[in-house]
């Protein structure tokens, strides 16, 4: 979905990029044109130079329906990078990153205004060290949340093996992760992703990510798991489908003993531009801990309200009866417009004890104005029965964003 669309610079061109009054986008535009006057000198040195632009407003609308939550807010995110290459494997990256608001007293509780050193990395024979986005499969357990304004990034050693032409293997040692919150967290983190495709119908996927925290915000733990995706055709139809199951246990940083499944799985049929899909996830619960996925992206699984997101990536004591989400999508673009729309219709309940968790209805819309403009907009309705006994769910919310994503 993320284009690189980017700009070649030299030092005798001046180059005006408008980002805003904000002193922190003033920062970043000062580094961009100071990065432009030194693109020539570098090129010499180490190969290519390239400047890139990606910046969001949006405009975010959060109905809590307590009052605590409400949220009517514009703000901004910009980023700019520079990437040096040369054609004996060698790269290198810094990229700044402002996120600021209209008014900062409203505004989504996650998204805090902050310029900061957003990537610094040296990549070299596939081996890439320093400050870097970071993902694996479908972001369930290694994810960068670009749905928010700061994207998380990873202070890391990470390579990406080619062991033949089906297979890859994919080895990381995480030292600290940079939330979305622009707090920070040191860990040892040890990950360890290999796939090899073994057909059209089948790549199958195994994993271990072994995650020592240093703080107790976030429970420690080790989990190992597979993972099957494919696609296959039934007549005049294209089915497409993933499965994951994995095991989470205390490790040596834990401060409590666990042993918790995770279970996923989705089928989806295509057919003449129209996809029906059905879905289920399940994280499982002891009545004290529950399965936790610490560095996912989870705004992407269970709801765009995100009321689960906290308790999967385990805060406020995590899921702890476990969550269970029965899911539908619709997903059709409409005619003549390039206008894809899916819709979704999500169903909770506990999994270790028998509590309904509400409902959610969520719809995406996108359209792509240009090969630099892109419009996107979500609508979620989270509404809950008002009997739930556990402390996760039970407060209806609805969550309204428009936005314009532009990247040169």
């Amino acid at each position: 979905m993320k284009s690189k669309f980017q700009i070649h610079k030299n030092m005798n061109t001046t180059h005006r990029i408008g980002i805003s009054s904000n002193a922190g986008a003033a920062a970043i535009l000062g580094i961009a044109l100071s990065c432009s006057s030194l693109a020539g000198a570098a090129e010499n040195a180490f190969g290519d130079g390239k400047i890139s632009v990606d910046a969001r407003i949006r405009y975010e609308y959060i109905d809590g329906k307590s009052g605590a939550e409400d949220v009517n807010a514009l703000g901004e995110r910009t980023r700019i990078g520079y990437t040096l290459a040369n054609d004996q494997g060698f790269s290198a990256m810094i990229e700044v990153e402002d996120v600021h608001f209209i008014d900062e007293d409203d505004r989504p509780g996650l998204d805090v205004p902050t310029t900061e050193i957003n990537q610094a990395w040296i990549q070299s024979q596939g081996i890439k060290l320093g400050r870097q986005i970071y993902t694996l499969d479908d972001h369930r357990f290694v994810g960068h949340v670009g749905w928010r304004q700061n994207i998380q990034t990873f202070d890391a050693l990470t390579t990406s093996l080619e062991i033949d032409a089906e297979s890859k293997l994919n080895l990381g040692y995480l030292h600290s992760v940079r939330r979305i919150n622009a707090t920070s967290q040191d860990l040892s983190g040890i990950v360890v992703n290999g796939n090899r495709k073994l057909s059209d119908v089948c790549t199958l996927t195994a994993f271990a990510y072994l995650l020592d925290f240093d703080k107790p915000v976030l429970a420690s733990s080790d989990t190992f798991g597979i993972r099957a995706n494919g696609t296959f055709s039934g007549g005049e139809e294209t089915y497409t489908y993933s499965f994951s199951y994995a095991k989470q246990s205390d490790n040596s940083g834990s401060s409590s003993s666990f042993d918790l499944d995770y279970i996923a799985g989705e089928l989806n049929a295509n057919a003449e531009g129209l996809t029906l899909g059905l879905g289920f996830e399940i994280l499982e619960g002891d009545g004290s801990t529950g399965f936790t996925t610490p560095l996912a992206t989870v705004h992407k699984f269970n709801g765009f309200a995100d009321q689960f997101a906290g308790g999967s990536l385990g805060l406020g004591g995590g899921l702890r009866e476990g969550l269970i989400d029965y899911y539908a999508k619709l997903a059709f673009s409409i005619p003549n417009a390039n206008v894809p729309i899916t819709l979704f219709y999500h169903q909770f309940e506990t999994e270790n004890v028998n509590d309904f968790l509400g409902s959610e209805y969520d719809a995406v819309a996108t359209y792509k104005i240009n090969d630099h403009a892109t419009l996107i907009s979500k609508y979620a309705i989270y509404d809950s029965d008002g009997q739930e006994h556990v402390a996760y769910g039970g407060k209806d919310k609805t969550v309204f964003t428009l936005e314009v994503n532009l990247k040169y």
